[in-house]
């Protein structure tokens, strides 16, 4: 109505106003033309690349990466991109081969995985980094536990406390920072407000960030979408939403028939683009990604993960799967205790075919003779100087018997049931130990074997929930604001539902006192330093670094640059002090 254009008619009129020649090529002298981000480029875009450069015969220098071409839904072609030459009619392919974000050990499985689909353009990265144990699946139940806030959202929420406990372990081994940044990522938004249902994590819907209960002072969270995050990194991933539905990752959401007439989905791969998108979760990181995927629907993804252990050897799995033999039998082959790939060989040693973890030995000796006693691994007897306790299969499941073990019973009668064996790793082991005196196997759970695959229930037979039942949806945790004082001004601080203050109160006396001096050197007001509301956040997300203090609300480069490494490093003295106490 109001004869007005938008950006997109501003592309496609320029183009016309060029090819039409109604510019001169005296007013458009390029020698090049340099487009970055070239992934991401549409037909609209390139026609107008195309006319300036044949207008006035300029090189076009474009810069990008074909593995990270996920801006279907904006209009993004990726054949102008992997065929480029052919547009072009002639082009010079250079390839920035070296990197120095991620370890190489990450690199080889996130470039394994991505060119499994041909179309992409092959190549191969270097990085000097190197890294144990970059990628660890960890599972988790959906079912629900009763009396647990947050129904069957309560054990993903554990599951990533656990990645979360997993992290802080690696940085004390590895003398890193103390205090972390680690992001989520989710396939959507709404992935953030589902971890958040359980009491665990408190979700700040308008920054991003997420509050752990248990380790809020020894990490730092903030939840992105795959899409969102790209360009960017942080010290660790744990990527939250690896299910087989719908809304899971890979996203299997069609597309709406008239939104395919003008945008082009790539068909040159099953998911091309939601494994471009994976990728791009994959390649986050600075150490090490953690994946948490439900035992009974871990998405296409994850199976693949698994089950190709030839193409993925550093994958690791925390935790169980169970999905049928038929659909992930090679996850089977897994080391229960570090998730790394099994192998059969002969042991002369033993005499037996063992499976053995090809993990380093110094950091997992895992071996067993059948898979079945899944966390049972071969042991020396120590009730006898020559024996070996293996696993052996009794009326009430799985044990580890000596094998001088002789039906008459003259021979080393030493057995352990589960319990007894994970026990016997710890020190006091032996203070009481029942199997002394009689076979401790006998008090064992049973353990039903089967091989049988789930059994499917029709459609019509599922019942539909009832929002009365034992199990309703909860509300998620929000943060929330209270007011209080620091002697006469007031701050409204971050709270959790249930009123308890997440801000560092006493960091955020120390800022205030600090942006008081800054005023009074400089003879400006305070509040054009930070106003209160800057305050609290940097109290409570405690930024460390320029591009963390940059992503505060509120903080402008001007700011940044002129207050920020002051800011910075009252913080970091703040904390310092804190682990010396």
């Amino acid at each position: 109505e109001n004869h007005c254009i938008d950006f997109q008619d501003m592309i496609n009129e320029s183009a016309d106003i060029i090819h039409k020649r109604l510019i001169s090529r005296d007013l458009l002298d390029f020698k090049y033309i340099i487009v970055d981000e070239y992934q991401d480029i549409s037909r609209q875009r390139y026609n107008l690349i195309r006319e300036l450069s044949q207008l006035c015969h300029a090189k076009i220098v474009a810069v990008g990466d074909d593995w990270q071409s996920i801006y279907a839904f904006s209009g993004s072609i990726l054949p102008l991109f992997t065929r480029f030459s052919q547009e072009v009619s002639y082009a010079q392919e250079l390839k920035i081969t070296h990197t120095y974000r991620n370890a190489q050990e990450i690199i080889d499985i996130a470039g394994t995985f991505i060119q499994k689909n041909s179309n992409q353009i092959k190549k191969e990265l270097i990085s000097p980094k190197r890294i144990s144990n970059p990628v660890i699946i960890r599972t988790y139940s959906e079912d629900p536990i009763e009396r647990q806030k947050g129904g069957r959202y309560y054990s993903l929420a554990a599951e990533v406390e656990k990645a979360i406990e997993d992290i802080i372990k690696y940085n004390n081994q590895e003398i890193k920072h103390r205090v972390t940044s680690i992001l989520l990522i989710g396939r959507y938004g709404f992935d953030a407000r589902h971890l958040c249902v359980s009491s665990n994590f408190t979700y700040d819907e308008k920054t991003g960030k997420i509050y752990s209960t248990k380790y809020n002072k020894q990490v730092k969270l903030q939840f992105l979408t795959a899409h969102s995050s790209k360009g960017l990194s942080a010290e660790n991933v744990i990527i939250i939403n690896a299910k087989d539905e719908i809304y899971g990752f890979p996203s299997k959401v069609d597309d709406d028939p008239i939104l395919n007439l003008v945008v082009s989905n790539d068909q040159s791969y099953n998911y091309a683009e939601e494994r471009r998108l994976f990728y791009v979760a994959l390649t986050r990181t600075k150490n090490r990604v953690f994946i948490i995927t439900p035992e009974k629907r871990p998405s296409e993804f994850i199976k693949e993960l698994l089950s190709d252990t030839q193409s993925y050897p550093n994958v690791t799995l925390k935790g169980e799967l169970k999905v049928s033999s038929n659909e992930l039998i090679t996850v089977q082959n897994r080391c229960p205790i570090c998730g790394y790939p099994m192998k059969l060989r002969w042991n002369k040693n033993y005499g037996l075919k063992l499976w053995i973890c090809t993990n380093d030995q110094e950091i997992c000796g895992f071996m067993t003779n059948d898979r079945r006693g899944r966390d049972l691994s071969i042991q020396k007897c120590d009730w006898c100087e020559d024996g070996f306790l293996i696993v052996k299969r009794g009326k009430k499941g799985y044990f580890l018997g000596c094998t001088n073990y002789k039906d008459d019973k003259s021979g080393c009668g030493r057995m352990l049931n589960r319990e007894h064996y994970q026990a016997w790793g710890k020190s006091e082991f032996g203070i009481e130990d029942i199997s002394a005196t009689k076979p401790s196997y006998s008090k064992s759970p049973q353990i039903k074997e089967t091989t049988t695959p789930p059994q499917m229930i029709p459609v019509e037979k599922v019942k539909k929930r009832n929002s009365s039942s034992a199990y309703p949806r909860k509300a998620e945790n929000l943060v929330k604001y209270t007011e209080q004082f620091i002697e006469k001004d007031g701050f409204m601080v971050i709270t959790d539902p249930e009123g308890k203050i997440i801000t560092d109160m006493a960091l955020l006396s120390r800022l205030r006192s600090l942006r008081y001096k800054i005023a009074l050197k400089n003879n400006i007001p305070v509040y054009m330093i930070a106003n209160n509301a800057v305050l609290v956040r940097l109290a409570t997300d405690k930024p460390t670094t320029t591009e963390e203090f940059l992503a505060i609300p509120g903080i402008g480069s001007h700011r940044c640059e002129a207050y920020g490494q002051l800011f910075i490093n009252a913080i970091k003295k703040y904390i310092t002090n804190q682990k010396d106490d």
